[in-house]
């Protein structure tokens, strides 16, 4: 596979996984977890909690 393919296919796993994750917290940002460190972006209408989620789980993979 190639690496661009493989980038795409990471890229929709996470934003799946950060929408189960958004819906599982009933649509809560992740601002209300406990590990939060601050938001990665700035807020407005615009933004979906679940895009909020991808930003976070990218953050918290880039701790690790």
């Amino acid at each position: 596979m190639l690496p661009e393919q493989n980038g795409k296919i990471l890229e929709k796993a996470l934003e799946k996984a950060a929408k189960i994750i958004c819906t599982l917290k009933h649509g809560y940002c992740p601002m209300q977890e406990p590990d939060f460190k601050g938001c990665p972006c700035v807020c407005h209408e615009d933004v979906l909690p679940w895009q909020c989620w991808t930003l976070h789980l990218r953050a918290q993979a880039a701790v690790a």
